[in-house]
């Protein structure tokens, strides 16, 4: 019974073989997908025959069914619809469809041309003839008629008919239209992962498309912030060596070494490598892509017209960036010529065109605010009316620096504001992690796959002794006893059955401890996020509280001033040098309430510019003004706790200190934690009662080869050796059971060296205090 078990193991496991395509099915397929739609129209004009005539004007259909320059015309289609009448063909009715959808496009019919394109398309699919070009098209029908929710609908239905039927093609096609949906929505999690799904649907039969894909991971990985992932994949792309299921087998091979022969029009990958590159501030290499665009737009003529005028804007933003609007300004005006006549909309199959944004920036660049204003807002509210929720949100945080820069905080405010809701919406449809479930299901169904594997040979090898061990048997059954054969064997197979019983207990033992320490990791993590976030608050509060006392305070002496000079003026015998002296208090009174209000509204200006730079990009920051602040914020918030408690702050910061690259936001948390456990100590060892001691905290910042250092000191009670070399180890703490995490000099660790590529580290000596240094790239 167990040899049949293994047989049939054995046959499931080559049944995936028996159905792949073979090389030559695959290079068939190949030569139909990615045949040029001009060579077809070449060949057309030679042929006479009914039948070579519609099997080319088939072809055709299939590879541009959307009427456009150089695809199918409307004649294509009478001829077409004429010659499956004339010859009897199941297909006339669903060209018949495709015709009049075509003229209805034409016209600017939107919603009956979409109804008769997915007429068209049922049609086909009764036929089971697969359409992925055409399943593809409508995808921009359902953007223009402004249905983005019936899109979705339509693609999913469609899906789930394709998956039911084995249509692995036309899965593509419907992988394709949902990733365009969810990248609308800005939900990067659902976008990416339909997008590798349709990049391995479409290396079965278009390998330039699926490199196109991997592009677009890229370039949505890049909006998502995972820059590492986003060149993963463009280079991947651009490369031509797409790594997948398939990589192995003899069909991809021969499909890797035919893709340079190919040639596929690498524009659009080029493109977004470009982007990325303007993202990470890599301008050569961005014009230097963008350039090769171009020129492959050039070689190849059934290159879609729309890649010039995004390319141009792109080349562009790299300029001003570079700050060389003069040369930008030509460019700009030429892609808004191309953009103008060609009806271009924001985002096409051809990549994204941010003209209005890129005009908004130049005018930026010459100092023409009103125009940039006007571009600025244009920009927003395209992509608010086309849902574009990823482009929405960076608007909206480019509106609120504008508007910040040039001293008008209230809009700027009410920008920032729905940023901040609209990246809450963005965060909470999408995970944080910024790597997709897709990829994170397709690991995990790797490691099954190795695990079954693993099983499988652990089976085979058992069967192969369990057949040594009967054959061996088989020569002894002659001279012994067969109830002793039969006790024997048995007895394994109880064994064997004990043995794999306890091997799926102690998994399941693994696994549910697993989850657990994951659970508990991540309630120690948020509870740490939480703990920082209240000691914040409470050392802005106090910061605030300050001033806003001195407002108070001057506001009521400057009220009495007011009464006792409407008492001078009333008298028949004025004191005219008692009014002078009144006013001239009230004059202080007033300069005084500024200062202190203006001081205030530095430190809410201060609140904001920090809560709008906290994107997790690198800016160049100053970090004597941020250790010096961050270190008052701590002991504030421990002040506003503990109203006994007072420490000498001591500061050593190095003048004309060099600007250094950094996320602010992280590196103000990692001052932060050194800053609160540095008081901690302190206040430990004054709670201690020992004598003459005076609790002092110091921050110094120095220039060191080529380094810029930040050292946190205190006077505290100190570590021994042992907990010196643990104490950057997750859930580690010296502190009491339920005041510490342990998670916050290992957070602080990861952001200095990850993060940023620098060193922190500890010096202590028990009895006399620590010191915390750390260490960044200058």
């Amino acid at each position: 019974m167990r040899y049949f078990f293994l047989l049939a193991l054995l046959c499931l496991a080559a049944a995936p073989a028996a159905l792949a395509q073979t090389p030559f099915q695959r290079l068939a397929r190949y030569r139909y997908w990615e045949a040029n739609p001009d060579s077809l129209r070449r060949a057309l004009d030679t042929q006479r025959a009914d039948t070579a005539r519609l099997r080319t004007l088939q072809h055709l259909a299939n590879l541009a069914p959307v009427a456009s320059k150089g695809a199918m015309q409307e004649r294509d289609y009478e001829e077409l619809v004429a010659l499956t009448s004339r010859l009897h063909r199941p297909e006339q009715r669903a060209y018949r469809l495709l015709l009049h959808g075509n003229q209805l496009l034409q016209r600017k019919v939107l919603i009956p041309a979409l109804d008769s394109l997915k007429a068209a398309i049922a049609e086909f699919d009764r036929l089971h003839r697969p359409v992925p070009i055409l399943v593809v098209s409508i995808r921009f029908l359902f953007n223009a008629a402004g249905q983005p929710q019936a899109k979705r609908a339509y693609y999913e239905s469609q899906l789930a008919t394709y998956r039911r039927r084995g249509d692995a093609v036309s899965m593509t096609a419907c992988y394709h239209g949902l990733a365009g949906y969810y990248n609308s929505l800005g939900n990067y999690n659902q976008a990416i992962g339909y997008y590798l799904q349709a990049a391995e649907g479409y290396r079965a039969f278009s390998r330039g498309t699926s490199l196109n894909e991997f592009a677009t991971v890229g370039q949505m990985y890049a909006e998502w912030g995972n820059l590492d992932k986003a060149l993963y994949y463009l280079r991947q792309s651009l490369a031509g060596s797409l790594a997948g299921s398939l990589a192995g087998s003899l069909a991809g091979s021969l499909a890797g070494s035919l893709a340079g022969q190919g040639n596929p029009d690498d524009s659009y990958r080029n493109l977004t490598m470009a982007a990325v590159q303007l993202q990470v501030h890599n301008y050569p290499a961005a014009l230097h892509a963008i350039d090769r665009a171009l020129a492959a737009a050039a070689r190849n003529t059934a290159n879609d017209a729309t890649l010039k005028p995004i390319a141009l804007v792109l080349k562009s933003a790299v300029l001003l960036a570079q700050r060389r609007p003069r040369e930008a300004g030509p460019l700009l005006r030429t892609a808004q010529h191309l953009a103008d006549s060609l009806q271009m909309p924001f985002r096409s199959g051809s990549g994204t065109l941010e003209l209005e944004a890129t005009w908004a920036q130049y005018y930026e660049a010459l100092g023409d605010n009103a125009r940039a204003e006007s571009y600025w807002l244009a920009a927003s509210r395209t992509v608010r009316q086309g849902g574009f929720a990823s482009a929405r949100l960076a608007y909206l945080h480019e509106l609120a620096r504008f508007y910040q820069q040039h001293r008008r905080p209230a809009v700027a405010a009410t920008y920032a504001l729905a940023a901040l809701g609209l990246a809450d919406t963005l965060r909470a449809t999408e995970g944080t992690r910024n790597v997709t479930r897709y990829e994170t299901d397709q690991t995990d169904r790797a490691q099954q796959a190795r695990i079954a594997g693993l099983r499988l040979a652990q089976v085979q090898d058992a069967a192969r002794a369990r057949r040594q061990r009967l054959l061996l048997g088989a020569a002894l059954a002659v001279l012994a006893l067969l109830a002793g054969l039969g006790f024997v064997l048995w007895r394994g197979n109880r064994r064997q059955q004990q043995a794999n019983a306890q091997l799926e207990a102690q998994r399941d033992e693994t696994a549910q401890a697993l989850k657990n320490l994951q659970t508990t990791q991540a309630q120690l993590i948020q509870a740490e996020k939480m703990a920082s976030l209240g000691e914040l608050t409470a050392g802005i509060a106090h910061e605030i509280q300050n001033p806003l006392n001195f407002v108070n305070n001057f506001a009521e002496v400057s009220a009495e001033l007011v009464e006792e000079l409407e008492e001078e003026q009333t008298r028949s015998v004025r004191d005219l040098e008692l009014e002078a002296e009144l006013l001239g208090d009230l004059k202080q009174n007033l300069v005084k309430i500024n200062q202190h209000g203006q001081r205030a509204a530095g430190i809410v200006r201060g609140m904001l510019e920090h809560s709008r730079a906290s994107t997790g990009e690198r800016a160049p920051t100053d970090l004597n003004q941020l250790a010096d602040e961050y270190l008052r914020l701590a002991y504030h918030g421990l002040r506003a706790k503990d109203k006994t408690f007072n420490a000498t702050l001591e500061t050593d910061f190095a003048p004309a200190l060099p600007l250094v690259d950094a996320v602010s936001g992280d590196l103000g948390r990692v001052l932060l934690n050194l800053f609160t456990n540095a008081f901690y100590a302190v206040r430990q060892r004054q709670q201690a009662g020992e004598a003459g001691y005076a609790p002092t905290v110091g921050v110094g910042t120095a220039r060191a080869n080529g380094h810029v250092e930040i050292r946190v000191t205190d006077n505290g009670s100190g570590m021994p050796p042992e907990v010196q070399q643990k104490i950057f180890q997750p859930f580690f703490t010296t502190k009491p059971t339920g005041e510490g995490t342990g998670l916050g000099l290992s957070l602080s660790h990861d952001i200095v060296v990850q993060g940023h590529g620098g060193t922190l580290t500890v010096e202590s000596q028990p009895g006399q205090g620590t010191t915390f240094t750390i260490s960044l790239p200058a």
